[in-house]
């Protein structure tokens, strides 16, 4: 009798845990629908923090192709622009996994976003490799270390560990400084950690002031007077425009690109009929294409007035010796050359 009766408690627990699993999916699927829902009324109504966090949420209880989207595109308006390339990157490779035709719309989002990206690099001693490091909370693994990652403008906190000793590291990025270093040492006996946040002008690549120079004579083309030199100095500076101009212009380009197909990709039929997400992206291409051309337009001005300067118009001579010096310097955001002449 006893027999009879686990043998019925068996078949009874074993009928009921597909149920059970099918009405949590259910219950999962049904608060990852209303999360979605009010993120896209929050979204509307220009509540983008809360939006996100709602769209979060749906993503967690119910991972999509669709909510990913919408997640990576609602951190790209509050600024967030890692979180939003690494959501447009998920999104890219769930499309693929499911065979989705939005997978290309991800690709071209996380694309358009890679110039503008903040970027942290946490190197850690040979010496300290025993360390357990984390980065805003989370841990850091040893393949990381080194490397540039991504990560949201603001402040950050890497904190290095050892049993009950540890260091923090207060970093900061953001588009004026859009790249930070942290070099962390070993711990010593008194809890702390050698190394402090690194200048970002000396992380690796950044040339010098003073490497990579090269001097030479010219005897008889170079700048011979104060007219000369300010012709010289306006055609780097008109050079420098020109090339931010394009730059900035094919950058925007690939946005307003981006975001008309992303519009053609759900949101608006091909009677451009859209919904109000369609019609937000396609403000935001038009937006950013009218921005493509006048960047392209300044750029391009900039290149000819360049070369006009620098070459057509006539200039002095003399018959000294001037001795010019080239040199790779470093500059907020960047390097630059810099010229460096002598009498």
């Amino acid at each position: 009798m006893r027999r009879l009766a686990l043998g019925f408690s068996v078949a009874a627990i074993t009928a009921l845990t597909p149920a059970a699993a099918r009405a949590q999916s259910k219950d999962d699927a049904a608060r990852a629908d209303a999360a979605f829902t009010t993120g896209k009324r929050l979204l509307q109504h220009g509540n983008e923090a809360e939006a996100c966090a709602h769209f979060a949420e749906s993503k967690r209880l119910a991972p999509g192709v669709g909510v990913t989207l919408y997640l990576a595109d609602c951190y790209q308006r509050l600024g967030r622009i890692a979180s939003a390339w690494t959501e447009f990157q998920s999104a890219e490779a769930l499309a693929r996994d499911r065979n989705d035709k939005r997978a290309e719309v991800a690709r071209l989002r996380a694309r358009a976003l890679e110039p503008r990206l903040e970027r942290l690099t946490v190197r850690v001693a040979s010496s300290a490799s025993s360390l357990d490091v984390s980065l805003d909370g989370r841990p850091l693994a040893p393949d990381a270390w080194g490397t540039a990652m991504p990560v949201d403008p603001g402040d950050h906190v890497v904190v290095a560990r050892s049993g009950s000793r540890h260091r923090e590291f207060e970093v900061h990025v953001d588009a004026e400084k859009p790249s930070a270093e942290v070099t962390i040492a070993p711990l010593d006996d008194k809890g702390g950690a050698g190394g402090v946040p690194a200048d970002p002008s000396a992380a690796a690549g950044t040339p010098s002031p003073d490497s990579a120079a090269e001097s030479y004579a010219d005897t008889e083309a170079a700048p011979a007077s104060d007219g000369d030199s300010t012709r010289l100095w306006a055609g780097v500076g008109l050079l420098g425009v020109g090339v931010v101009g394009v730059g900035l212009g094919s950058v925007f380009g690939a946005m307003a690109i981006s975001d008309r197909n992303a519009s053609n990709a759900g949101p608006c039929n091909a009677a451009d009929q859209c919904n109000p997400r369609g019609l937000s992206l396609r403000d935001d291409a038009i937006r950013e294409a009218r921005i493509s051309t006048v960047a392209f337009v300044v750029g391009v001005a900039s290149l000819g007035a360049s070369a006009v300067v620098t070459f057509v118009l006539p200039r002095k001579k003399q018959s000294s010796v001037v001795g010019i010096t080239v040199s790779a310097g470093p500059i907020a955001g960047g390097a630059a050359a810099l010229v460096r002449t002598t009498f």
